[in-house]
């Protein structure tokens, strides 16, 4: 199975930002756009394990989010991954807490090297929405007019609650995510984090 960990941006904001996607992906048709009810923050990409190794990666994300506290993010400013001329991701940034988010990242791939053998990415953590891709691997035009359109939003707060361990199945229409388990944070006895 194909397991991912990851924080849940909201309802309420998830709708805002579908506004937004029906607005712009007409600008770059040859894209691949995110279903809204599809968008996360991902934590940690676990890939394809073993079922038997499920029940590790959920201990794991409720080890972590014993220590830590809900927080609460800004979805803000948008921008692409890529050259300017080709990018190849649209993506909308986080702002707000992203120290606390980081921590949690943090946490939670030290855990799940110790307990699942997990090889963290050898990238820096930039928490953010992926909104669409291009199917071109050398980019898509197109998509720099979108990053235009989403480098001012700002969609306001969201209040983080719980890590979730989803499941990703890639089908012809795009993956489809199913949370597996959802785990409260918790972090008895530690102040709410600064922004």
């Amino acid at each position: 199975m194909r397991v991912f960990v990851a924080v849940d941006p909201g309802a309420e904001l998830l709708a805002k930002v579908g506004d937004l996607l029906r607005e712009i992906s007409p600008r770059a048709p040859s894209a691949k756009w995110v279903e809204p009810a599809g968008l996360h923050i991902t934590l940690a990409f676990m890939g394809e394990i073993g079922e038997e190794r499920l029940p590790l990666v959920i201990a794991a994300a409720g080890s972590v989010a014993a220590f830590h506290r809900p927080l609460t993010l800004r979805i803000e400013k948008g921008g692409a991954f890529g050259t300017r001329r080709r990018p190849r991701v649209l993506w909308l940034g986080v702002g707000g807490a992203v120290g606390a988010l980081t921590a949690i990242h943090r946490d939670l791939e030290q855990t799940l090297s110790m307990s699942t053998g997990y090889v963290p990415e050898d990238r820096p953590f930039e928490p953010h929405l992926t909104l669409a891709r291009s199917r071109d691997p050398r980019g898509d035009p197109a998509l720099d007019a979108c990053a235009q359109a989403v480098g001012s939003v700002d969609f306001g707060e969201t209040r983080i609650e719980e890590i979730i361990v989803y499941q990703s199945e890639l089908t012809p229409k795009g993956a489809r995510y199913t949370a597996l388990a959802r785990v409260p944070l918790e972090g008895i006895g530690t102040p709410e984090p600064a922004r």
